[in-house]
């Protein structure tokens, strides 16, 4: 499981749902293995698939929001050397 994202806004809450979402599909999985119930399994690991993917997308959009942040600000000591 990915960690949950700290980031700003929006990719904070996208990381708090995929990690809900890959709870709840491990829930269900788990579920659908001790009862025997193979779509209920397939299921889960579906939903916890999805969650990972939240995450990794939120860890990302994180990501490039840094680097753009640290660019403007190796623009902005660039120009005060001028």
């Amino acid at each position: 499981m990915g960690g949950i994202v700290m980031a700003g806004g929006g990719d904070k809450q996208e990381g708090i749902k995929g990690a809900v979402e890959d709870l709840k599909g491990r829930a269900k999985e788990t579920a659908g293995t001790f009862l025997g119930n193979d779509e209920m399994e397939r299921e889960g690991g579906a939903q916890r698939e999805k969650g990972n993917a939240q995450q990794t997308a939120a860890a990302k959009q994180e990501q490039a929001e840094q680097a753009q942040r640290e660019a403007r600000e190796a623009e902005n000591r660039e120009r005060r050397q001028q």
